[in-house]
């Protein structure tokens, strides 16, 4: 298609049953003038064949040997001939009014070089994912973002965020040498170049399916793998220039907490208490938040309760094991 104004580029791995419901969320969008370019990242089920399926000239696959998801949105912010751009992974969906809410944002705010809103959790079958807050009670912050984005990112993925083109290209796009956190990294090097719009809570931009054994909560049990992109950050002079040495020097300790905190909780739902306890006091030595004690304890109690259950199960196995030699 020429001259879209939007480009969506749709990183695919292994998403056979799922491609085609995010590819049929960007054809019911209220706004036209658009091009979908499929990046198929080395899949090795029907993902390809799927999306081969489709008629629609606004939809182009490319595929290449497997390399990540962030070669893979590289591959397609290069071929992106829109003037805006957005990056939605290949099992999510869109909801209708996304595109028109986003660029319409953008088009009346020329110091914002992106706009987002918020997203809904869905289940791999499409359900509403269980106990999630209103959309109405989540606070975003607008502007000049890169403050908050630094202390977390705030942000669920690509899949709510609409960008300027022109900006992703000249910021070389996402790095591939992360293995973890590369989004969190692009978002910090893109509010460090101008601000956000925040475009309202309500109606919901996109849903995120929420699938068990992500690679990304895979890397994200290991402290180590989250240290790259700190060192990235820390060491980007454009983003460091933006801040007062003391004020910088607590902004990397807020960093560091957050993300052994996000590391912590992985470990937590992942049962393995004593590493949960362990990052999860360090991130409050170096970012005290009385909110995050109630996990630490909780943490503590799961792990002596753990402990307990252990020594009784051990305690009555010695039993049987004495019964069976009298």
């Amino acid at each position: 298609m020429s001259n879209p104004e939007i480009t969506v580029i749709v990183p695919a791995y292994n998403v056979a049953g799922l491609v085609l419901p995010c590819l049929a969320s960007i054809m019911a969008q209220s706004f036209g003038t658009w091009q979908a370019i499929v990046v198929d990242d080395g899949s090795t089920d029907a993902t390809a064949a799927e999306v081969r399926t489709l008629d629609d000239p606004r939809i182009s696959l490319v595929q290449q040997s497997n390399a990540g998801v962030s070669a893979a949105r590289n591959h397609g912010l290069a071929l992106a001939q829109g003037r805006f751009v957005m990056f939605l992974d290949g099992d999510d969906v869109l909801n209708p009014t996304a595109f028109a809410r986003l660029a319409a944002s953008l088009d009346a705010r020329d110091s914002a070089v992106a706009a987002f809103g918020t997203f809904l959790k869905i289940l791999p079958g499409g359900a509403p994912y269980p106990d999630q807050k209103p959309l109405a009670q989540h606070r975003y912050p607008d502007g000049d973002v890169l403050e908050p984005m630094l202390r977390g990112n705030f942000l669920a993925n690509g899949g709510h965020v609409l960008i300027r083109t022109d900006v992703a290209r000249k910021l070389g796009g996402f790095d591939t040498r992360l293995r973890l956190s590369e989004d969190w990294e692009f978002w910090c090097r893109l509010a460090a170049k101008g601000e956000f719009a925040f475009i309202g809570t309500e109606p919901e931009i996109f849903s995120l399916r929420v699938r068990p054994g992500s690679s990304s909560g895979g890397l994200s049990v290991d402290w180590a793998n989250h240290q790259p992109c700190l060192e990235t950050i820390g060491n980007n002079a454009a983003i460091r220039a933006r801040f007062s040495a003391p004020a910088w020097h607590k902004l990397e300790r807020t960093m560091r907490a957050s993300q052994m905190w996000e590391c912590g909780r992985v470990n937590f739902t992942m049962r393995r208490f004593t590493q949960a306890r362990r990052l999860m006091l360090g991130a409050l030595w170096l970012d005290p938040q009385p909110k995050r004690v109630a996990m630490v304890v909780a943490a503590a109690v799961q792990r002596r309760t753990n402990h307990a259950i252990v020594s009784r199960l051990r305690f009555r196995d010695q039993d049987v094991d004495a019964d069976r030699t009298l």
